[in-house]
């Protein structure tokens, strides 16, 4: 029986930074060179819904909404639409959801991150994802995850059933699927994370690390050049993001620079997170001309700039250190101090000749400039590692098309 999938609706929230875009990205491409005749249609937050477009891939727009991660309880609050309270553009989001659901008719869910999405806004999707499962209007649920994570345990929907029992569903029970692009020696989130159920273990699968491009399509050097409108000098490149320590750690890379002539022997590229604050990003601006560094606005595909760069000096988010992975450039890596520790557990397993880890306190300490000179000098030869989404893309609609086949042979032979 034809079990072939047509339509994935694949919803990304997007209330940080920029990195799960990106990642949900990798997957759908990985999974598209395979199978180019599947619909896709993401639902996100994102403010880059350009990446999409750019490659043909259809979006739904949600309004934006955001952590702010440099206050203390970390509170949500809408990104742009400053004017409406909370719970109004979460019942819009909602009703948006669920339109695009109805009007899809997904043959595939694909939840990336968040197993009920931004405040549990998923829940009533998971609901039908309960009344159709396993009969001819069943849809694959799958959750796609970086791995490293907050702990956060699988939730319970009560529900009142035809007899009037208080009853309850487990998350954990829908998800058909759920699949860890990274690997299970560096964390086994079903130990880590949740209560090492041997139920959710038969659905976990891990894939391994995963970025946006594979080597072969990294740009040549110049055209890079020309995208980034740089010289051709020895290249240092970076990007801290936007978390609150953000100037006084550019400030204090723009002083080791200076001491140490890096700026005038090397091309300094400072790359601002589009989400960091106007006024600090200004500034700035201001303070990297007076050193001598340019400073940059995100592009997409900063790992092509990176794979030109004698160092990076960066965050260790997922994305960016697989990148610095794939094209084995020197780095130090500063991880930043939120998500539940989720950067710093993640340089743990980063014991690489070409890699240096720094809090953000050791970047004050007086022996930081010797770390980053040292590793600057070093003679340690390139070591990229190689990662293939579409390797990752070809083995999760396999999978799905077995699973789709047999639900339907099964829905034939005992339907409801």
């Amino acid at each position: 029986m034809n079990g072939l999938i047509k339509r994935v609706l694949v919803y990304t929230h997007n209330s940080i930074g920029l990195g799960h875009a990106f990642r949900t990205l990798a997957v759908v491409t990985g999974i598209r060179k395979s199978r180019p005749d599947i619909d896709f249609l993401v639902i996100s937050s994102t403010s880059i819904p350009q990446i999409f477009f750019d490659e043909g891939i259809e979006v739904v727009k949600l309004p934006s909404v955001k952590l702010d991660i440099d206050r203390e309880d970390s509170p949500m609050l809408p990104r742009y639409l400053s004017c409406f309270d909370l719970e109004t553009i979460f019942d819009f989001r909602q009703r948006l959801i669920m339109e695009t659901f109805d009007f899809f008719k997904p043959d595939v869910l694909i939840i990336e991150h968040n197993m009920t999405g931004q405040m549990s806004e998923l829940i009533p999707l998971l609901m039908n994802k309960w009344r159709r499962k396993g009969g001819a209007r069943d849809f694959a649920l799958v959750h796609v995850c970086r791995g490293i994570m907050k702990w956060v345990p699988l939730l319970r929907i009560p529900y009142q059933n035809p007899r009037h029992r208080s009853e309850s569903i487990n998350i954990g029970d829908l998800y058909d699927f759920m699949y860890v692009l990274e690997d299970r020696e560096v964390i086994d989130i079903n130990r880590a994370f949740l209560g090492n159920d041997p139920d959710l273990e038969k659905k976990i699968r891990y894939l391994g690390k995963v970025t946006n491009k594979v080597r072969g399509e990294l740009a040549s050097r110049d055209e890079t050049l020309r995208r980034f409108c740089i010289d051709d000098r020895p290249i240092i490149l970076v990007s801290l993001g936007r978390n609150r320590r953000v100037f006084e750690l550019s400030e204090r890379l723009l002083e080791v620079f200076e001491r140490t002539a890096i700026n005038r022997n090397y091309q300094v590229v400072m790359v601002l997170d589009p989400y960091l604050d106007r006024g600090v990003a200004e500034i700035l601006r201001s303070h990297a001309t007076k050193k001598k560094v340019q400073v940059t606005a995100f592009v997409p595909d900063l790992v092509d700039l990176m794979h030109q760069s004698e160092l990076v000096i960066c965050r260790a988010g997922y994305n960016i250190v697989n990148e610095v992975l794939l094209t084995g450039a020197r780095a130090i890596l500063i991880p930043e101090s939120h998500g539940g520790g989720e950067q710093e557990r993640r340089v743990q397993s980063m014991p690489r000749d070409n890699i240096r880890v720094l809090s953000e306190n050791d970047l004050f300490r007086p022996d930081a400039d010797n770390v980053i000179t040292a590793l600057l000098n070093s003679p340690i030869p390139r070591s990229p590692v190689e990662f293939d989404k579409y390797v990752i893309g070809k083995t999760i609609i396999q999978e799905l098309e077995t699973w789709r086949s047999q639900r339907m042979i099964s829905s034939a032979t005992h339907p409801l």
